[in-house]
């Protein structure tokens, strides 16, 4: 994360926070007063940034909240409003799918997270130094391939429908230092989750698709999610994304980019509520044995302070915000989205803009949070 992003967001933090008090009538019943706080530091959003509309889901059972609200536009020149049945781009929140499928190998027997890399890729730099753990929770230090600007930046601005090949973008990676000696720091990286899926794809003899589609989006019946591959379509009933020019005017990303860029760390779409499925299962433990998704809930968990100010760590294919909130969020060209689930707390919260620059999700994600639960979470 840049310098100039995380001031911007800080900005942006200050802003929602201090929206709590708007609602000058205060709606009887508990959850109404949790649900009209919320709504007033969403349309903060709307109304104090360059945010073009919003999709928000909140169910928290212990308070009786089943809330899922829109705001702002859809389509900018159409004037459409948000609508929280459309399918959305879900950026890197794909890698915890991903991650799953590669953990249920290891629940398997066909991966241990101690590996070596070299034991699978021998040829790749350094593989006798990073384990497959290392992997999951970014801690190889492989350089992050969407960071390179010579090559990645520059074809993503020349040629946007260029289709990229799974192994060009981890070359990519490896064409460039470490960021750290293997093991000895955090640094995010879409690369380790690419070698993650190649992973996948030797011990399974399947593609990264299939293995999917059986594993994740068929066991629960998500008829609105699915994993591309490459394309710049987004297939049925969808949301508009926008990216911000530098004279503030919006361009249309939403069919702008081929996905293959995104693959096995940001190509996946889905909707509010399929997302919300998702990541209860994912959380709740679903997809895991209970002694490999303990592990994955409580240990390899590491964050700085690129990471939402700290408020964040990353353990092994899943990210943590305070003591039980689990999830991911996911930024691309157009979009930027949110999904946690808290089992302590019986909540989930799913958040989605229509564009990914100018005001992130997860700071709308962090002012809920301090509705809901003040600190304690």
């Amino acid at each position: 994360m840049r310098t100039n992003k995380i001031i911007l967001a800080f900005a942006f933090l200050l802003l929602v926070f201090s929206f709590t008090s708007c609602e000058k009538e205060t709606p009887t019943g508990p959850d109404q007063t949790f649900i009209a706080q919320m709504k007033a530091v969403t349309d903060s959003i709307i109304n104090n940034s360059r945010v073009p509309g919003v999709v928000a889901l909140v169910v928290d059972k212990k308070k009786g909240i089943d809330w899922l609200y829109t705001a702002g536009y859809n389509d900018i020149h159409n004037k459409l409003p948000m609508d929280g049945s459309y399918r959305f781009r879900i950026g890197s929140n794909t890698k915890t799918i991903t991650c799953t499928v590669l953990l249920q190998l290891v629940d398997e027997g066909k991966v241990s997270l101690s590996d070596k890399l070299s034991k699978y890729f021998p040829s790749y730099p350094q593989s006798d130094k990073i384990t497959i753990a290392m992997l999951l929770d970014m801690k190889s230090g492989i350089f992050n391939y969407s960071e390179d600007m010579p090559v990645f930046m520059q074809s993503m601005v020349s040629n946007p429908t260029r289709v990229w090949q799974p192994q060009e973008l981890i070359d990519l990676g490896f064409s460039h230092d470490f960021y750290f000696e293997p093991g000895t720091d955090i640094h995010y990286s879409n690369t380790n989750t690419f070698i993650i899926a190649k992973l996948i794809e030797k011990l399974t003899g399947n593609s990264l698709e299939t293995e999917i589609n059986n594993r994740i989006i068929e066991p629960l019946d998500l008829n609105n999610t699915r994993f591309l591959t490459s394309g710049v379509d987004l297939p049925g009933e969808h949301g508009r994304g926008y990216e911000i020019q530098n004279d503030s005017t919006y361009k249309d990303a939403t069919e702008y980019y081929d996905i293959s860029w995104g693959w096995a760390a940001g190509s996946a779409y889905s909707t509010p509520r399929e997302l919300q499925k998702y990541v209860e299962a994912l959380v709740r433990g679903d997809f895991l044995s209970n002694s490999l998704q303990e592990k994955r809930l409580t240990e390899n968990f590491y964050g700085n302070s690129d990471l939402w100010f700290g408020k964040i760590k990353y353990g092994l294919g899943i990210m943590r915000c305070g003591r039980s909130f689990y999830g991911h969020g996911g930024d691309l060209p157009g979009f930027s989205s949110t999904m946690y689930h808290s089992e302590e707390k019986d909540c989930t919260i799913i958040l989605y803009f229509n564009t990914q620059d100018d005001c992130p999700s997860g700071i709308l994600f962090l002012r809920y949070l301090d509705i809901l639960f003040g600190s304690d979470y």
